[in-house]
């Protein structure tokens, strides 16, 4: 029999959690969005490896073209943002347009499965679980600043010979009005060539065009595939001074092209350098954005966290937490000094008091001691959150459960101390003597309650609420809360094994 059987405490804080998880994700998944960036260039110049080697192992190879010579991209397959990697068909006519999802494929199709489809109105579309593919704060081209998918679109290659969408105009394939950038790929070897040449200069010519659907301004990536590193600084040279070139005989000032040039040979390329390529490209195509290379708030779960209303922030409650545990400790501790509840006192210094005076002046010693007051020691009420808060069920069946076992036993403590004053008469022998037999038991309990595991994790909240994101915030303390948790449950199973050991 598992031994997790009846680790019911940990059970239940993360079924909160992943309800709570479920919750926020729910009502921040993020929506297609019209940014897109495409990856044109000639049939096998390396647009499907290049995509293939930005993603790695985050796309399974059954949902991808395996190579420009077999499984190939008959319609525009489009990359974008997805829990799970998925490959669907849908109907989509422009990148504005709503997707219609049609079918979903388990592999990669063949070309001659969707020869029936029109490239024009049809398109395949992966989703992959990569952050970088989220926008977090919109697309910048409406008012709604809620989390959007940013679409990678590969389209068929020039010159494969048997596609009207592949012998189609540059302007064509560059169909977007909202563009990050775009991606143009080119064999090494093919730089110069005169097929080359001229889909460059159409393919200048449609950049020019759509110049004022960019971003920022007009933003090109070139990526010349098959160069070796030894001729990468000659080939990059000339890639800049054809690009430009052309984007001068159209007219156009330099300064007005954003223009990076990767020369990357894939088949020889170390791990450590292909993931400098992979940093240096996301880099390069998100810079419009002001992302940096590892964009850490694109996810979707940190973006919702940071958009949360000023009522959810659950800061307050959590210091408030951290003072009452410390009220309380203070308070213990100022209750019994060295080995006497009321410090100094003893039924000799109250001779002649009759029951109502003698207890009086017991109780303001005794307040005296303790810095406090009898309102005060009656307050020890636990924080709530607002209704309707994200975090209410895990905060109402975990940290104020956890809460008020930590504080009840105070609670308990001072009002029984109360109690006990208010019943001392003028008979008592030993006053000191009559506390420890009444309050000893009860102080115990309450000091190893506020010295338990969740009162180490809530002296821990003020250093925990410093820091400034929000998102880092909650996912420490929710990670705290499980670990915790865990904790007293796995103690609770192997209790009379500590027990026996010590």
């Amino acid at each position: 029999m598992s031994r997790n059987i009846g680790f019911t405490r940990s059970l239940a804080v993360q079924q909160h959690l992943l309800s709570f998880s479920a919750s926020l994700m729910t009502h921040t998944q993020p929506q297609d969005g019209f940014l897109t960036a495409r990856f044109v260039g000639e049939f096998s110049a390396g647009k499907t490896r290049l995509l293939r080697e930005l993603f790695g192992d985050q796309i399974p190879p059954a949902l991808f073209p395996i190579s420009s010579l077999e499984r190939q991209t008959r319609l525009p397959l489009e990359i974008t943002f997805g829990d799970s990697p998925t490959l669907t068909l849908i109907q989509r006519e422009d990148d504005y347009s709503p997707a219609n999802t049609l079918d979903a494929f388990a592999h990669f199709p063949e070309r001659n499965e969707l020869t029936h489809l029109d490239p024009m109105q049809y398109r395949l579309r992966l989703a992959i679980n990569e952050p970088r593919l989220i926008l977090p704060n919109g697309d910048r081209y409406s008012y709604d600043e809620s989390p959007k998918r940013l679409f990678l679109i590969d389209t068929p290659g020039w010159n494969s010979g048997d596609d009207e969408i592949a012998e189609l105009s540059a302007a064509s394939l560059m169909t977007g009005h909202h563009n990050l950038a775009v991606v143009y790929v080119c064999q090494a070897a093919r730089l110069d060539g005169a097929t080359n040449a001229d889909h460059l200069r159409d393919f200048m010519s449609a950049l020019a065009d759509a110049e004022a659907d960019f971003l920022g301004q007009a933003k090109l990536l070139m990526v010349i595939t098959a160069c070796p590193e030894k001729d990468a600084a000659h080939i990059k040279q000339r890639a800049q001074d054809l690009a430009y070139r052309l984007w001068g005989e159209l007219d156009r000032e330099a300064d007005k092209l954003e223009l990076d040039i990767f020369c990357v040979d894939f088949q020889d390329l170390p791990t450590r350098d292909l993931q400098r390529f992979r940093d240096r490209f996301w880099h390069c195509l998100l810079a419009p954005l002001g992302h940096s290379t590892t964009p850490i708030n694109a996810n979707p779960w940190a973006a919702a966290l940071k958009r949360w209303p000023a009522g959810w922030d659950i800061s307050p409650q959590l210091l408030e937490s951290a003072q009452l545990l410390e009220r309380g400790k203070n308070l213990l501790d100022k209750a019994r000094i060295g080995e006497e509840f009321v410090a100094g006192m003893n039924m000799y210094r109250l001779l002649g008091f009759k029951s109502a005076e003698l207890r009086e002046k017991v109780l303001k010693t005794w307040l005296r001691q303790l810095a406090s007051d009898t309102a005060t020691l009656k307050d020890w009420t636990v924080p709530s959150l607002p209704e309707g808060h994200p975090l209410a069920q895990w905060w109402l069946h975990y940290w104020q459960v956890e809460l008020e076992q930590l504080i009840n036993p105070v609670r308990n403590f001072f009002a029984t101390a109360q109690r006990t004053i208010n019943r001392l008469t003028p008979d008592i022998e030993d006053l000191q003597q009559y506390l420890d037999q009444q309050l000893a038991a009860e102080h115990d309990v309450a000091t190893s309650a506020i010295t338990g595991s969740f009162a180490c994790l809530v002296q821990g909240l003020p250093a925990l609420c410093k820091e400034p994101a929000v998102e880092k915030r909650v996912a420490t303390l929710l990670s705290l809360s499980l670990l915790q948790s865990r904790y007293e449950d796995y103690y609770f199973h192997h209790r009379t094994e500590f027990a026996a050991s010590t």
